[in-house]
């Protein structure tokens, strides 16, 4: 990690877009050593979230541009029953994109509102707010770790 950490914010993109993808990956490591080494936070928690965001929308779209016969095939999952689950959610499918950045679980999320067709531009603002989130989280909470030490 320190290796993509010596790149700066090109380092911190990347590692954030392949974390954001479905590779598991923590951007996050990168992120604590750039606020180690002085970059200011603004800047850091941007690039984070918009490498994070781009590498989320490359799920989102596996699943927006997958074939339902394929599905059907190797996953045994009918279309009707897509159907039938997004009539029975409450909440639009996009508030869901709030929580893609949890690990995994994001990533089956992501896919599976790109297969339901969910709204390219609210899930790209919702996927975008759940991430900007937790990057200012964490920043946060790592500038209070280093103050202290």
């Amino acid at each position: 990690m320190e290796i993509l950490a010596s790149y700066g914010y090109w380092g911190l993109f990347l590692t954030a877009f392949i974390a954001g993808s479905i590779l598991p990956f923590s951007a996050e490591v990168v992120l604590t050593i750039l606020l180690y080494k002085d970059y200011p936070m603004v800047p850091l928690i941007l690039v984070a979230t918009l490498g994070n965001w781009l590498g989320g929308y490359t799920v989102f779209f596996l699943g927006y541009y997958t074939r339902w016969d394929l599905i059907e095939k190797y996953l045994g999952i009918d279309s009707e029953k897509i159907r039938k689950f997004k009539l029975k959610n409450k909440y639009p499918d996009e508030l869901q994109a709030l929580f893609c950045w949890i690990p995994f679980v994001g990533s089956l999320l992501l896919i599976s509102l790109g297969i339901k067709k969910a709204s390219i531009y609210k899930t790209g603002f919702f996927m975008f707010t759940g991430r900007l989130g937790r990057y200012v989280i964490w920043a946060m909470l790592t500038l209070k770790i280093i103050n202290i030490g």
